[in-house]
């Protein structure tokens, strides 16, 4: 592809993104709780006597989370409106995040609820379809597209993969399987990133200098192809925010030590606001 199609074509990615953190009800933007489960009981409603209190437009009671040995059940009060994808609430425990077919519950079409779960921790997570960071998006800051953060990196694939250790925005501690790193050589220097794997290719948490000025303070995230004979391209263009610098409620997994890149990465998305 010539410079001309590279560039169309991460400005066509940038405008999905777009797309979809605007039309999908499950947007980070719609994030507006964390809630961790105790053992036992968890009462869930608008009253201030519940375990999690939800806004005041929610009904008083909704119903209660039980969590016991690692997994979530949910039962609703009689006249709760809460659904599970539009039918009855299941008698089974509910799939977490983690699993392939997660259960999202419904409460009156406005809020979703889900379980997470997150190191030594299992979370409901809560959207609100009508949240006023939803309704207020207009749309992602970027630099201006720059050809010389594209690279076609080599790749060197670990055996079978390298445990690091990595945290997340709210604390949990997690064992991440780094399946292999990337190697890039910018202004006469080779720098190299850790990768895991993305599914359809790489995913790379990554820090620069441009970390907490003018890119988010957590740091990025950058997805790439899957590699092929020994190559890799990272186009840091298509260097995107973590959840966590447009929501207080997202659980973001922060780059590990080895991935902090003592240079500026001048490509990508900008912070979102000053708040985050």
């Amino acid at each position: 592809m010539t410079t001309t199609e590279n560039e169309a074509a991460v400005l066509k990615w940038r405008a999905e993104r777009e797309e979809r953190l605007r039309t999908n009800e499950r947007s980070w933007f719609g994030l507006a709780g964390l809630f961790w489960l105790k053992e036992g009981k968890n009462t869930f409603g608008s009253d201030p006597a519940c375990d999690f209190v939800l806004p005041p437009l929610a009904p008083k009671k909704v119903g209660v989370f039980i969590f016991q040995d690692g997994e979530v059940t949910v039962m609703a009060e009689p006249r709760a409106k809460i659904t599970h994808n539009g039918g009855k609430l299941p008698a089974r425990p509910l799939r977490d995040d983690q699993q392939d077919d997660p259960d999202y519950l419904y409460l009156l079409s406005r809020w979703i609820f889900v379980v997470i779960k997150r190191g030594g921790s299992t979370l409901i997570r809560m959207w609100d379809v009508e949240h006023p960071a939803r309704k207020a998006f207009s749309g992602l800051n970027y630099f201006p597209y720059e050809p010389k953060y594209r690279f076609v990196a080599e790749y060197t694939g670990y055996a079978p993969f390298k445990v690091v250790k990595t945290e997340d925005i709210i604390g949990e501690i997690h064992d991440s399987k780094m399946i292999g790193f990337a190697t890039f050589e910018l202004e006469g220097r080779k720098y190299r990133l850790d990768a895991e794997d993305g599914g359809d290719g790489l995913f790379i948490a990554f820090r620069d200098k441009t970390t907490a000025k003018t890119t988010y303070a957590g740091g990025r995230y950058l997805s790439t192809e899957k590699p092929s004979n020994g190559q890799v391209v990272l186009d840091f263009n298509k260097a995107y925010n973590m959840p966590c610098g447009y929501a207080l409620y997202a659980t973001c997994g922060l780059p590990h030590r080895d991935n902090h890149l003592p240079i500026l990465i001048e490509a990508g998305e900008k912070k979102y606001s000053d708040d985050h």
